[in-house]
């Protein structure tokens, strides 16, 4: 199975959960309760950065839970599983899919947005805290809470639109995330943004780009070379 990019979401089969439970089993009943809930339920993990000096063959998923009602700290767990005990695995989820789970207050602006980018811009993706939301119904979105999106830019043209439709929107809700380049590497949209607006036509301009091995600073030219532009 090729690698699965950051934020895919993926459903274990029945030896990869039995696997992903024994990794929990040093955690307290809690949280070993949920990791049976969520089993049951046949709820997705998610797709996390591979670990230092993990083995080919393996896969890191995570299992966020929500906030506990007295805090806005979200558990985070994850654990291995063989690429082979993978029952199916999907992209994360659009826009379009999580709408009906977002609060009222966002909800009409969200949709401004989808529709906006549906015009010129492949969907946009959501992960993170509405997702996770949109997913279990369980809840993850609390008044500090964040949206966070992924945007697959194909060419020069959206990535300058889609930076540019983001930033607007951005005024008007808490948007986070990160713009996926054409080899996987992902930066955040707002350090694009801030980089591009210093001037990254010079052969120095870096930024932080995460991906499924690893995260490392990279030159911009070298990303934006991913979409057909020449050095």
């Amino acid at each position: 199975m090729p690698t699965l990019p950051r934020h895919s979401l993926v459903w274990p089969d029945a030896a990869g959960w039995d696997r992903f439970q024994a990794g929990m089993a040093a955690e307290a009943t809690g949280v070993r309760d949920a990791v049976a809930r969520w089993r049951a339920a046949d709820w997705p993990l998610v797709a996390c950065r591979a670990a230092a000096n993990q083995p080919a063959h393996e896969i890191l998923l995570g299992m966020p839970l929500p906030p506990a009602a007295d805090s806005l700290l979200k558990v985070r767990m994850a654990a291995a599983i063989d690429c082979e005990q993978v029952r199916h695995h999907d992209a994360a989820l659009t826009l379009a899919r999580v709408l009906p789970a977002a609060p009222a207050h966002w909800r009409t602006t969200l949709l401004a947005l989808q529709m906006a980018a549906s015009e010129s811009l492949p969907p946009l993706q959501v992960f993170g805290s509405l997702a996770m939301q949109s997913l279990t119904g369980m809840a993850y979105l609390h008044p500090e809470s964040d949206i966070d999106l992924l945007f697959h830019p194909e060419n020069l043209t959206q990535l300058a639109a889609g930076i540019a439709l983001l930033d607007s929107f951005s005024r008007a809700l808490p948007l986070d995330g990160e713009v996926v380049f054409a080899d996987g590497r992902a930066v955040a949209w707002r350090e694009w943004r801030d980089v591009m607006q210093a001037g990254a036509g010079q052969p120095t301009a870096r930024v932080l780009a995460k991906s499924a091995d690893g995260v490392a600073l990279v030159v911009c030219q070298d990303l934006l070379a991913t979409l057909g532009a020449r050095r």
